[in-house]
């Protein structure tokens, strides 16, 4: 456990040296968002794009894959409501709950990781959980927090449908599963050129990471209880529900461990950036992506060890 906290270590070094700097020298939100845009609309979907469409892709090679992914994100989906319920929380909470439950740092924490354990060869196969995660948040995710502001089942729908073909993260999905498919060689000028924005796509997303935690506030103590709670069924409960899971249904787990690591990652940033469209418990979700990013650094390497690559 010892030597893969020591492989993993240099991300979460630039996450919190980035945190430091801006909470010490508040370089301010326009560094954040001239980043973040880069990596979410560029930078990742062309990293995604690359990977797949230098693998051949099958989907019957993967099918095991998309249907372990889609019942553990539909499961968790399930447990938020369940949860929700027995607690009756509030119609804020509700929903806050209910779309960080399933939105874990899968491609901007999830993939550098991946890749820093696994090397290159893993891309395809972690581009391809990011976009099940993808697909299920931005229908049933997304769907659920439309139609509990609008209450419009044919709005909801053309939401729906406008956020899975403007995301540039799916679309770069769907279009190297096609050049993978179909097995087209790209000019090798082209694939030069993708892998020099590929390789600037670590850094800045763990710069992102970095600088979100350096603008939050600590608070009290005792609201800290509830989020430490969420961050330990995050990074605990529910990988290990994914690990039980394909194990009770006669698999070896290691036959999934890029998705029950992934499963393992704390929440996203996104959460946050949709917390006032559909009225979120923003100190909540902030404070919960910066303390299950803390506690990750010791709870992915547990993972990791349990789970070799």
């Amino acid at each position: 456990m010892a030597q893969i906290l020591t492989v993993i270590a240099p991300l979460f070094i630039i996450i919190f040296a980035s945190a430091l700097l801006q909470k010490f020298k508040n370089i301010g939100d326009d560094w954040s968002k001239v980043l973040n845009d880069f990596a979410l609309k560029i930078g990742f979907p062309v990293l995604i794009f690359s990977a797949l469409s230098k693998a051949p892709f099958s989907f019957s090679d993967q099918a095991q894959l998309i249907i372990a992914n889609s019942l553990f994100i539909l499961a968790s989906f399930l447990a938020a409501i369940i949860i929700g319920k027995f607690f009756r929380l509030g119609g804020q909470m509700f929903r806050t709950l209910f779309i960080c439950f399933v939105f874990g740092n899968v491609a901007y924490l999830g993939i550098p990781i991946l890749v820093k354990i696994s090397g290159e060869k893993i891309l395809p196969t972690a581009s391809l959980i990011v976009a099940i995660y993808l697909f299920w948040i931005f229908t049933v995710g997304i769907g659920y927090l439309d139609y509990s502001v609008e209450k419009n089942k044919k709005a909801v729908a053309e939401n729906i449908i406008k956020n899975l073909f403007k995301n540039p993260l799916l679309l770069s999905v769907i279009l190297g599963i096609i050049i993978g498919s179909l097995k087209i060689t790209l000019p090798s000028i082209l694939l030069k050129s993708l892998d020099m924005i590929t390789a600037s796509v670590t850094p800045t997303v763990l710069i992102v990471i970095g600088l979100f935690i350096g603008k939050s506030t600590i608070g009290k103590l005792t609201e800290w209880l509830p989020i430490l709670l969420f961050s330990i069924l995050h990074l605990v409960i529910l990988p290990a529900g994914f690990y039980f899971g394909v194990k009770f249904l006669g698999f070896i787990p290691n036959q999934f461990s890029s998705s029950i690591i992934q499963a393992a990652m704390p929440l996203a940033i996104t959460p946050f950036a949709l917390a006032d469209k559909y009225n979120l418990n923003k100190d909540f979700i902030a404070r919960s992506i910066v303390l299950g990013t803390i506690l990750s650094v010791v709870s992915l390497p547990f993972w990791i060890s349990v789970l070799p690559s």
